[in-house]
C-alpha cells in the first residue's frame, strides 16, 4: 500500500515536501525546551538574586600602582645645639620654625649661683677700690711728711728731726707704698673674678651658633641638664629638605631618581618634585625611602608629608577590588588582627574570610601576592540586603552566622 501523495502543486513548484512525523515531534520538544528556559530565566530575573551579597571576581590582569604615603620632611645639615655649663632650664623662648640670628640665646636657665657670686665679686671689687683709696691718701701722707721732716732737717742744720724720726717717717713712705701696690694687686684680682663670673654667665646660656631655623627643642622648662647634652637641633636657612616614608610590603626595588609628587602639611598644599635619593632600612626591618626637595624656606621642619608616587606597569598579577578588602573587616571573624583579608563565596552560597598579604593599588584594585586565592573565585564587595529587619547599623561591622573562618596560608 502506497502512502497518499499529498503534496500540492505548490509544493511540487517549490520542491518542498511535508515533514515527517518525528521531526514534527522533535520541533515541538526543542520549542518546549526553549519555553522553559525563557521561564525559568524570566522567573529569576522578576524575584532576583537570591544571595545576600554583591560580588566581584578575583582576576589576572595588568596594574600601574599609584602609592600614596605618610612621611616626614626634614632639612639638611640640622646641628644639635648642646649645654655649655651644667644648669637649669628655666625656659625655651624659640619653638620649631623660628628664624634665630647668630649669637641669640635659645633657652633661659637659672643664673641665681652665679648672681649670688657676681653679686659679692663686685662687693669685693667695690672694697678693694676703696682699700685703694686709703693706700693712696696715707702714702700722700707719708710723702707730705718726710718732705717736711726733709726741709726741718735741712733748715735747722741737721738737729731737728732726730734720726729716730726720720727713720720712722722713711718707713711710713715705704710701707704706703708697699701698701697701694698690694691693693692694685688685690683690685686687678677683684676684677678678674667679677670678669670671670660674668663670663661664665653668659657662657651658660645656650646660643645660636649660625642664622638658622629651629627644627625641635630637646628640652623643656625644668630640666637639669649636664654640660654636652643636646638642647637643640637647628637648620641652616635655605636648607635643601628631604622626605622620609615608608615603604609598603610587596613594592619591589625602586631605581635611583625615581619620581615623584610631595604635598607639605602646613604650607601652601602645593605638590613639589621629588627626586629618590636611596632606599634603607631600619633597626625594625622597615623599608624606607629618602626624596630629595628643592630648597623652600617655607618647608617648616619636621612637617608631615604626602608622598604620590607612580610605579611602573606589573603585569599578569592577582588582583582583588579596593572594595573588596574594605568590606572584608565586616565579615572577618578576627577584627582586631592587622592584616588583609578578603570574603570570598563559595559555590555552596558559604562566605568565608581568608586572609592575604595584599600589595600596591592603583585606588581600584589591589595586587595579592599571597593567600589562599584564584583567579575566578567571587569576592565579597558589599550586602545586596544588610542581615536583620532594620539593617545594619551605621559604625557597627556585620556578621554574617554563615561566614566561616579561614586558617590563613604562607604565600
Amino acid at each position: 500500500m502506497t502512502e497518499p501523495n499529498d503534496a500540492s502543486q505548490v509544493d511540487v513548484l517549490l520542491d518542498a515536501r511535508p515533514r515527517s512525523r518525528a521531526r514534527r515531534w522533535i520541533s515541538i520538544t526543542l520549542l518546549l525546551l526553549a519555553l522553559g528556559v525563557a521561564g525559568s530565566l524570566l522567573l529569576r530575573f522578576l524575584e532576583g538574586n537570591t544571595t545576600p551579597y554583591y560580588m566581584a571576581p578575583i582576576i589576572r590582569g595588568d596594574l600601574r600602582p599609584q602609592l600614596s604615603i605618610k612621611g616626614r620632611a626634614y632639612l639638611v645639615g640640622e646641628i644639635t645645639v648642646r649645654a655649655p655649663r651644667d644648669a637649669l632650664i628655666t625656659a625655651v623662648p624659640v619653638a620649631p620654625g623660628d628664624t634665630v640670628a647668630p649669637g641669640q640665646a635659645l633657652a633661659v636657665v637659672d643664673t641665681s649661683a652665679f648672681a649670688q657670686a657676681i653679686d659679692a665679686d663686685r662687693l669685693t671689687l667695690a672694697a678693694a677700690r676703696d682699700q685703694l683709696a686709703r693706700a693712696f691718701v696715707e702714702s700722700r701722707l707719708a710723702d707730705a711728711r718726710i718732705a717736711r721732716y726733709d726741709k726741718v732737717w735741712h733748715e735747722s742744720a741737721h738737729r731737728v728731726p732726730s734720726l729716730d724720726e726720720m727713720d720712722t717717717a722713711l718707713a711710713a713712705v715705704r710701707s704706703a707704698a708697699l701698701a697701694v701696690r698690694r691693693d692694685r694687686v688685690l683690685l686687678a684680682a677683684a676684677q678678674r673674678r667679677l670678669d670671670d663670673d660674668m663670663a661664665n654667665l653668659q657662657a651658660t646660656l645656650p646660643r645660636a651658633p649660625i642664622a638658622g631655623v629651629v627644627v625641635r627643642p630637646l628640652v623643656a622648662p625644668g630640666s637639669q641638664v649636664r654640660a654636652g647634652q643636646p638642647l637643640l637641633q637647628l637648620a641652616p636657612l635655605d636648607a635643601p629638605a628631604r622626605v622620609i616614608v615608608p615603604l609598603p610590603p610587596g613594592i619591589g626595588t625602586l631605581p635611583a631618581g625615581q619620581s615623584a609628587q610631595v604635598v607639605i602639611s602646613g604650607i601652601d598644599g602645593a605638590e613639589r618634585a621629588a627626586t629618590l635619593l636611596r632606599t634603607t632600612t631600619d633597626p625594625a626591618g622597615v623599608r624606607q625611602a629618602e626624596f630629595a626637595l628643592a630648597p623652600d624656606p617655607r618647608i617648616p621642619p619636621a612637617a608631615a608629608a604626602t608622598l604620590k608616587m607612580t610605579l611602573p606597569v606589573r603585569h599578569h598579577v592577582l588582583l582583588a577590588p579596593n572594595t573588596a578588602l574594605a568590606f572584608a573587616p565586616h565579615c572577618s571573624t578576627q577584627p582586631e588582627l592587622e592584616r588583609s583579608s578578603l570574603c570570598l563565596l563559595d559555590r555552596d552560597g558559604t562566605a568565608r574570610s581568608v586572609s592575604i598579604i595584599a600589595g600596591p593599588s592603583d585606588g581600584h584594585r589591589t595586587q595579592i601576592l599571597g593567600g589562599p586565592v584564584r583567579p575566578g573565585q567571587l569576592a565579597i564587595i558589599g550586602w545586596r540586603a544588610a542581615p536583620g529587619a532594620s539593617g545594619p547599623k551605621p559604625g557597627l561591622p556585620i556578621r554574617d552566622p554563615a561566614i566561616a573562618p579561614s586558617t590563613p596560608t604562607a604565600p
